[in-house]
C-alpha cells in the first residue's frame, strides 16, 4: 500500500548547542502559581559539576506556615525504583545472583506460571505480575487507606493464580516487580534494603538527607507534608504504609543530584553496572522497550533522556539526565496536582534551547494514504462489508472496548468518522483492518492490537437477573454481592458503599473508576464466575457461590 510522507516544520526542536546563559527567569515563571498559601515544589538543575538553579516554592506545612526550601525532604514516588534496581544489579555484579535467574529460586512463595519469571523481567516490568496495590483496592482498601507492608504485599502476590500476560511477552508497569526485587535483595544480601542501600549507595555518595520510609510514623525533620487539592482548599494526603522499594524514598533535590552524577561518573559499579542500568528491556519477540533498570531511556527535544517520574499519595517527583549535555534536572513536590514530567520537561526545554539559534527540524511524519487522497475521494461499502465493522469490539490483550456505529450511511468510532480505504480497511483515528470473521486488527504508530466482536449489552431482566449472587475471590480475599435495582447492576462489598456498573457489552460492565467486570457463563448459560480487571491487574477471579 502506498504511503504519503509529509515533512512538517518544527522550530527549535533540535538546538545546535546549549545556550551559554539560559534564561533562568523563565524557570521562575513556571512556578509562579505556588506561593505562601499553597503547597509547592523544589527544583534544581545541574550542568556538569555546577548547580545553576536551586530554588523552592510554596509551603512544606500549611498548618504551620513553613516554607519549602532546597533542603526540604520530599517523598520521591517511583523515582525510588532505580535505587532498588541498582541494589539488585550490585548483587549481580558480585556474582551473588544472575539476572536470568528464575525469581522462584529466591521467592518460592510465588506460584509457577506459564513461563518462568526472571529477575531481568522484574527490572523491565515485563513479568506480567499483577500489581499488589490494584488487587488490594478490590477489597475496598486502595492505597493510602490502609497500612500495606512488605509481608502483606507478598501475600497478595502469592495468591495470584495467573499473570496479566505470559511472562516476557509484554511491558506493563507493576509495583509488584520492584516489591519482589526488595525481597530478593534482602534474602540474598542478608540485610534490609535500608541497610544495604545506606552502606552501598547513600553513604558513599554523601546522600545524608536520604532514607527509606520503612516506618511511616517516624518523625522526619524537614519533611514536607503532602496535600491534594479539593474544591475549596487543600487536605493532607500522606502515604500511610510501611512498604518501600517500589517507592517510599525520602530525599532532597541536592541528594538526587548527587545520585544522578553516577550516570556520568559510573563511580559505583563501573561501566558494566552503568550499561546494565540503561540497557533497554526486550520482549520475547525481540521488540525493544524504553524501560531499563528502574529508568526510562528515551529521546526528548532531540537529546537522549534518562528519567523517571514518581507519584505516591500527594507527593510528586521527576528526575532526568541528558548525557550529551551533562544536565540533571530534579523536581520534588508536595502538591498532588503537580505534573512532574510535564513541568520538568518545560524546564528541560529552557535549559536545552539556545535562544540565539533558530533550528529547523524537517521531521518526517508518515501518514496513511487514507488521510489524504482517500479523505478527498472516499469509497463506500456494501452493506455486508459495513456489518463486518459495525458493533462492539473487545481487545484480546487489554481492557479496551471499542464501539463502531452506523450513522447516516457512515461508520463512526467515538466521534471519528471512518474513511474507507478498501472493503477490508477503514481509517478512524487509527487504521482498522478486518482480518477474518469477527476479528479486526487496529494499527497505530506504536503497536498492533487485535479485537474480537462481542455481543451488545443485554439489559433484559432475564439476562441481568442471572448475574445476581455472591462472588468470592481467593486472589483478592474479597466477597462481592451483585444486585440488580431498576435495571442497574450494583456491586456491594460490605462495609463499603455499593457502586453501580455501566453496561458495555453482553455480560461486560465498567465501574465509574474504569475497572472492567466480566461475568462468565458455563455451556448451559449459567453464570459461574466474575473476572475483574484494573489498570495493572487483569482477570482477578471471583467465583459465584452456589
Amino acid at each position: 500500500m502506498k504511503k504519503v510522507t509529509l515533512y512538517l516544520l518544527f522550530w527549535g526542536l533540535i538546538p545546535s548547542a546549549l545556550a551559554q546563559t539560559p534564561d533562568l527567569k523563565k524557570i521562575d515563571q513556571l512556578f509562579s502559581a505556588w506561593n505562601n498559601v499553597t503547597p509547592g515544589v523544589a527544583i534544581a538543575v545541574q550542568l556538569g559539576d555546577q548547580i545553576i538553579y536551586n530554588k523552592a516554592f510554596g509551603l512544606a506545612d500549611l498548618e504551620h506556615n513553613i516554607p519549602n526550601t532546597p533542603s526540604t525532604v520530599f517523598e520521591s514516588g517511583s523515582v525510588a525504583k532505580q535505587f532498588t534496581a541498582m541494589s539488585a544489579l550490585l548483587l549481580a555484579a558480585e556474582g551473588k545472583l544472575a539476572l536470568t535467574d528464575d525469581i522462584r529460586k529466591y521467592v518460592p512463595e510465588i506460584p509457577k506460571y506459564s513461563a518462568p519469571i526472571t529477575i531481568q523481567m522484574l527490572l523491565n516490568h515485563t513479568s506480567g505480575l499483577k500489581d499488589w496495590g490494584n488487587v488490594g483496592s478490590l477489597t475496598g482498601w486502595p492505597r493510602t487507606t490502609r497500612v500495606y507492608t512488605q509481608d502483606l504485599a507478598l501475600q497478595i502476590m502469592s495468591k495470584q493464580k495467573s499473570t496479566n500476560y505470559p511472562p516476557g511477552t509484554e511491558y506493563s508497569y507493576s509495583n509488584s516487580n520492584y516489591s519482589l526485587l526488595v525481597t530478593i535483595v534482602e534474602r540474598v544480601s542478608g540485610k534490609s534494603l535500608a541497610a544495604f542501600t545506606e552502606e552501598k549507595l547513600f553513604k558513599p555518595l554523601g546522600m545524608t538527607n536520604t532514607q527509606w520510609r520503612d516506618n511511616f510514623r517516624e518523625v522526619v525533620p524537614n519533611r514536607a507534608i503532602a496535600y491534594r487539592k479539593t474544591k475549596e482548599s487543600y487536605e493532607q494526603l500522606m502515604p500511610f504504609e510501611n512498604i518501600y522499594g517500589h517507592g517510599g524514598l525520602l530525599t532532597t533535590t541536592g541528594d538526587l543530584l548527587k545520585w544522578n552524577a553516577l550516570l556520568a561518573t559510573h563511580a559505583i559499579g563501573g561501566e558494566q553496572l552503568y550499561r546494565w542500568r540503561v540497557q533497554k528491556g526486550k520482549l520475547a519477540n525481540g521488540k525493544e522497550i524504553s524501560y531499563a533498570g528502574g529508568l526510562f531511556v528515551d529521546r526528548f527535544y532531540g537529546f537522549n533522556e534518562i528519567s523517571h517520574s514518581g507519584a505516591t499519595a500527594g507527593y510528586r517527583a521527576w528526575l532526568a539526565y541528558y548525557p550529551e549535555k551533562k544536565i540533571s534536572i530534579v523536581a520534588l513536590s508536595n502538591d498532588g496536582s503537580f505534573n512532574p514530567t510535564g513541568i520538568g520537561r518545560q524546564v528541560a526545554e529552557i535549559i536545552l534551547t539556545d535562544p540565539k539559534a533558530e533550528q529547523i527540524d524537517f521531521a518526517p511524519v508518515v501518514l496513511d494514504e487514507s488521510s489524504s487522497e482517500y479523505a478527498r475521494n472516499p469509497l463506500t461499502l456494501a452493506d455486508p462489508d459495513v456489518k463486518k465493522f459495525e458493533g462492539v469490539w473487545r481487545s484480546v490483550r487489554h481492557m479496551d472496548v471499542q464501539t463502531v456505529e452506523r450513522k447516516d450511511n457512515a461508520l463512526f468510532n467515538n466521534k471519528s468518522r471512518g474513511i474507507v480505504i478498501s472493503r477490508d480497511t477503514i481509517f478512524f483515528d487509527k487504521k482498522w483492518v478486518s482480518t477474518k470473521q469477527g476479528r479486526v486488527t487496529v494499527l497505530n504508530w506504536q503497536d498492533t492490537l487485535s479485537y474480537y466482536k462481542v455481543a451488545a449489552a443485554d439489559l433484559s431482566a432475564t439476562s441481568l437477573n442471572s448475574l445476581v449472587g455472591t462472588y468470592v475471590s481467593e486472589e483478592a480475599d474479597a466477597t462481592y454481592l451483585v444486585e440488580v435495582k431498576n435495571s442497574i447492576v450494583w456491586v456491594n462489598n460490605k462495609p463499603f458503599p455499593a457502586y453501580k456498573l455501566l453496561p458495555s457489552f453482553k455480560d461486560g460492565f465498567f465501574s465509574a473508576d474504569g475497572d472492567l467486570y466480566e461475568f462468565k457463563r458455563d455451556k448451559k448459560g449459567k453464570v459461574t464466575q466474575l473476572l475483574v480487571s484494573t489498570g495493572r491487574a487483569t482477570h482477578v477471579s471471583f467465583n459465584k457461590v452456589k
